[in-house]
């Protein structure tokens, strides 16, 4: 139920940014259409340019869970039933990838943030990559190195070359496949009566390791004093 609530609130806020950000721009500009707004937007002030552009940022940001506002997506997915969790995984972050891209290189490609993007972006990926680690759940796991692969398709966003938001889009589609096959994967798992849980060495594993290191460890010595 918590994580449900989160989920709720969260979608919420980014929902209330999005719409608040779109009435402004059409009380500005008179027009939701993108390729107009792109054509009017210098008609504006740059404060109020960036103002929107911090607002439709942010609210996409949370969608495709970019670091600092990716909090709920490593808490909402493990609990969802697997088919549910691979349609998420697969399909709702890249749609708030796909609207910052639209965003950045369309809307406002006058206002550079490309610094901002990538710090954000390395963020995300150290972030994803030491919570995959610290985390024994299979489900656990794969939403945070999802969480990290946002902050490469951010990144790529970020060099803002033709050849950079081609492979970020490449990317994208690619991560689509996989991230849903792991989940169902997962899901089939569990299906079959397993935990989805990574188990700890049994203890005759661990100690038949600690012996060997031992004798490795012997043995080095033994040759190092050999060849003396």
């Amino acid at each position: 139920i918590r994580t449900g609530v989160v989920y709720i609130v969260v979608s919420l806020v980014s929902s209330v940014l999005f719409l608040a950000a779109i009435a402004a721009i059409y009380a500005a500009l008179g027009t939701v259409n993108m390729a107009q707004i792109s054509e009017r937007m210098g008609e504006i002030p740059q404060e109020t340019q960036f103002v929107l552009h911090m607002m439709l940022l942010v609210a996409f940001s949370i969608k495709a869970a970019v670091f600092p506002v990716s909090f709920w997506l490593p808490d909402s997915y493990p609990t969802a039933p697997a088919p549910v969790t691979a349609v998420f995984a697969g399909l709702l972050t890249k749609v708030g990838v796909y609207a910052i891209i639209r965003t950045e290189t369309q809307l406002f490609a006058d206002n550079d943030v490309n610094l901002l993007l990538m710090v954000i972006a390395l963020a995300t990926m150290i972030v994803g990559v030491l919570g995959a680690v610290a985390q024994a759940e299979l489900k656990r796991i794969l939403s945070f190195t999802l969480v990290s692969h946002i902050g490469y398709m951010i990144f790529g966003l970020a060099i803002a070359t033709p050849a950079a938001i081609g492979a970020t889009i490449y990317y994208m589609v690619h991560h689509i496949v996989v991230q849903t096959t792991l989940f169902l994967a997962v899901g089939l798992i569990e299906a079959r009566g397993e935990w989805g849980v990574l188990a700890p060495l049994p203890e005759a594993l661990v100690v038949q390791r600690g012996e060997l290191r031992v004798q490795m460890r012997e043995e080095v010595i033994a040759r190092a004093g050999g060849g003396s």
